[in-house]
């Protein structure tokens, strides 16, 4: 099964095909037919998941708005522009603010520090805040802003629906420096989300690239192939790179749709190793494996070493998976009804799985200590664990 995605279309010409992670005209591109989704596989183990709390955030929303996580504390929006603070142990509000009039919906999620929350706009508006909710300071860039921010020390790195990346001031909001590319005519909506790491950023792109840039002057230090366009159409052309790079002291490692796992030395951006994986869901790393699941629901993890094939599993069935976390001894993957399957982590077995329609959600899951949040469609949000 193929999942629909939400896709830009950014030249005139191009249907805008989108799929659940945005308010777009959308419509899937392969019909009921094709679609084969299968009983799902017996649980082997003992294992389930709950939620610890929920709290609302304002009602129900479409967007696709990821939660953030800094020093205890959960931040989240809801496009109208309320940001939500909450304990991220026990759920308890710490404070509720509002961005300014007339600055737009909240497009790209949140980011915080230790002492800052930054939002972003489809008005092309990023919005820095201190913790008490006091505009810090405001600041215009090229286009829509399409995923949470990265912070570093000193700028506050945002990507645009444009294919434009910016580093704004910390302190100012000043720009600092922006790198513009060229999007292909249809990319993935609300894809790849920039980190920092030492003094870079490191950047997925809508062409299957990985960069990785200086924070303080946007110096490409080095760019990466994670995945190469093929096939004749548009669409069999999709390679962009999806989620959050996912990094340890020695390596980078991305996704991306229609292409492949890549894991790159994080210094000179040399590949590791590579794995073909088409993913909409991104990667994640332990202290052992890589983890990714494909689009047809197989969640698959790799030697982070070597890249050598640990385990194979058909946990969805067909399912489309829409975001994945590491809780406690289990990868968990969610899918587009809201369950979240838990597959061990040692054996790759198939040890539970719970939660359900009152979960679904478009934006993934964010690691939070032992567990997982989750930004619902219904405009809750909730941490889950695996017990």
């Amino acid at each position: 099964m193929k999942p629909s995605v939400k896709l830009w279309a950014q030249r005139a010409g191009f249907v805008a095909v989108a799929l659940s992670l945005s308010a777009c005209s959308s419509f899937s591109w392969f019909s009921s037919s094709d679609k084969k989704v299968l009983p799902l596989p017996a649980i082997t183990g003992s294992a389930s998941v709950s939620a610890q709390w929920q709290s609302a955030l304002g009602g129900k929303q479409t967007s696709s708005l990821i939660p953030a996580v800094a020093n205890g504390k959960v931040f989240a929006a809801h496009p109208s522009g309320a940001i939500v603070v909450l304990d991220e142990k026990s759920g308890a509000s710490v404070g509720r603010f509002q961005i300014p009039a007339g600055k737009g919906n909240v497009s790209g999620g949140v980011a915080a520090s230790a002492d800052m929350i930054v939002v972003g706009t489809n008005k092309a508006e990023v919005i820095a805040l201190d913790l008490n909710g006091a505009v810090r300071w405001t600041s215009k860039v090229s286009s829509e802003v399409i995923a949470p921010a990265a912070i570093s020390e000193t700028a506050v790195i945002v990507l645009g629906g444009d294919g434009s990346i910016s580093a704004l001031d910390a302190k100012t909001g000043a720009r600092i420096w922006t790198i513009q590319r060229v999007l292909p005519s249809l990319t993935v909506r609300s894809s790849a989300i920039p980190v920092t790491l030492r003094a870079a950023v490191f950047v997925g792109t809508p062409q299957g690239k990985l960069l990785a840039i200086d924070a303080s002057n946007g110096a490409v230090g080095w760019e990466a192939t994670v995945a190469t366009p093929k096939g004749a159409s548009e669409l069999e052309r999709l390679v962009d790179v999806v989620g959050r790079p996912a990094a340890d002291g020695e390596r980078i490692c991305a996704a991306a749709f229609q292409g492949r796992v890549a894991c790159f030395d994080v210094v000179r951006g040399t590949l590791l190793w590579s794995r073909d994986v088409s993913s909409l869901t991104g990667v994640l790393l332990d202290n052992k494996n890589a983890y990714s699941v494909d689009e047809k629901g197989v969640a698959q993890a790799f030697d982070k070493t070597t890249g050598g094939t640990v385990w194979k599993q058909d946990v969805l069935a067909g399912r489309r998976a829409t975001g994945t976390a590491l809780l406690g001894d289990y990868l968990a993957v969610q899918d587009s009804e809201g369950t979240v399957h838990l597959v061990e982590r040692a054996s790759g077995k198939i040890a539970g799985r719970g939660l359900g329609e009152g979960f679904i959600s478009d934006v993934g899951m964010v690691a939070s200590g032992d567990g997982a949040l989750i930004q619902t469609r219904s405009g809750q949000l909730a941490s889950v664990a695996a017990r």
